[in-house]
């Protein structure tokens, strides 16, 4: 299996006077480009007021710049053969286009006007801040989204972790255009800003062609990292309850879990995959086959810049109550904290993590995706280690993150109960 080198291997860092990070990579093992601009901005970054504002900006980066008119990007991604999408998330919003290699440039051009020169016409501001209201509340009517959406808000007191990445109803109805302006002037600068290449392209060229459409951009001036409060370590279990139309019962457990710069955090990736990665693992095994608790067992982890959750998800067989299943779930991860798992449970739940980031690894997209995730957090220079550092993870490792992280006593549990009528 390769390592961690050869993940980054090729990999450029450049940055230019007005401070834009470009990474650039050739691969030419199809003739395609990925180019993906990273802006270190995402729902962390938001004040109280405008929860949401990441994620419609997002939207409003479609709606037309000083070059191109309204729908004019998406025609000319289509004409060319291309594709393009974006995405918001707690600690960053990406833009990306992929197009065959003769004809990536245009993707440059669309992205120096977009952080130059966007638009922000009033009709298409209310427009776009009546589609994501919608996408809210569709949002909301998903069973596990309003449960999770109850559960961060419990298990943060004041970080802005706790508020969804689509944002908050009220701030969105009540948010102006002027406020989302000057959200974009003052977070999207080149300074806050890594641009992604990643294909079948000469370096040295690209490089020239990204410096002749960014450099002349002023630097905007660079947001010192948001300074997050420190949240303090529960001292006891909290409990929420969703009512929903819901045709199976739900429960939502959410762990503390580190951040991507604390090493316990690659642990966390391997415990997440002993929990529930496969029918192997010790939540299907145990809740699903044998106790016949669980009809679906599920965990995730997810990377951030400050510390976050590990979240369980669990639907429960029709007869089994809300009360016995959290207590003999919550069993399951405090055995986990006393008792060591097996090696060979540990080596296979080792070799999925390193397989899942090989895969991750394929494409141009999947490159772009993971080396610009992780320059916006720590610097890409992080796939050097993870390997080795995976690979190095020992049960005891496990046993003792896992009684730290864990504890029965810092969970919040959200309880869904099966219904067939939506209760008030």
């Amino acid at each position: 299996m390769r390592n961690g080198e050869t993940l980054i291997k090729d990999v450029s860092r450049h940055r230019l006077d007005n401070g834009l990070t470009v990474l650039a990579r050739q691969d030419r093992s199809v003739p395609v480009v990925t180019s993906m601009m990273w802006y270190k901005v995402g729902s962390r970054h938001e004040s109280p007021g405008m929860r949401g504002v990441s994620h419609l900006l997002e939207h409003l980066m479609f709606k037309g710049t000083d070059r191109y008119g309204k729908g004019e990007i998406d025609y000319i991604t289509t004409r060319l053969g291309g594709s393009n999408n974006a995405f918001t998330s707690l600690d960053s919003t990406a833009y990306y286009f992929c197009f065959a290699s003769d004809r990536w440039l245009t993707a440059l051009d669309i992205e120096a006007s977009r952080m130059g020169g966007n638009l922000f016409e009033p009709r298409e501001f209310e427009m776009e801040r009546k589609v994501v209201i919608e996408e809210l509340k569709m949002d909301l009517d998903q069973p596990w989204s309003a449960l999770r959406s109850q559960v961060e808000r419990k298990s943060f007191r004041s970080h802005p972790y706790r508020y969804p990445v689509i944002g908050l109803l009220q701030d969105l109805r009540s948010i102006s255009l002027e406020q989302v302006r000057d959200y974009y002037l003052r977070r999207y600068s080149p300074a806050n800003a890594v641009l992604v290449l990643v294909g079948d392209f000469e370096p040295a060229e690209a490089l020239r062609q990204v410096r002749a459409r960014f450099e002349s951009l002023p630097d905007g001036g660079r947001e010192a990292e948001t300074a997050c409060p420190e949240e303090p370590p529960r001292q006891a279990a909290l409990r929420v309850d969703v009512r929903r139309t819901a045709r199976v019962s739900r429960l939502l457990l959410a762990f503390p879990a580190p951040s991507i710069r604390n090493p316990d955090h690659y642990v966390m990736q391997v415990i997440d995959r002993l929990l529930s990665e496969g029918k192997l693992c010790r939540l299907y095994q145990s809740l699903v086959e044998e106790q016949r608790l669980a009809s679906m067992a599920s965990t995730e982890v997810t990377e951030t810049y400050d510390p976050y959750l590990l979240l369980a998800r669990f639907e429960l067989r029709n007869g089994i109550s809300l009360q016995e299943a959290e207590e003999r779930i919550l069993a399951e991860f405090s055995r986990l904290g006393q008792e060591a798992p097996a090696e060979d449970d540990v080596a296979r739940a080792r070799k999925q993590c390193c397989t899942q980031v090989l895969q991750e690894f394929e494409t141009t997209l999947d490159q772009a995706v993971q080396l610009g995730m992780m320059e916006t957090l720590v610097g890409f220079e992080y796939w050097v280690d993870y390997l080795r550092r995976i690979r190095s993870v020992t049960p005891e490792d496990v046993r003792r993150v896992a009684e730290r992280y864990l504890d029965p006593s810092q969970v919040i549990v959200g309880r869904m109960p099966r219904t067939r009528s939506q209760v008030a």
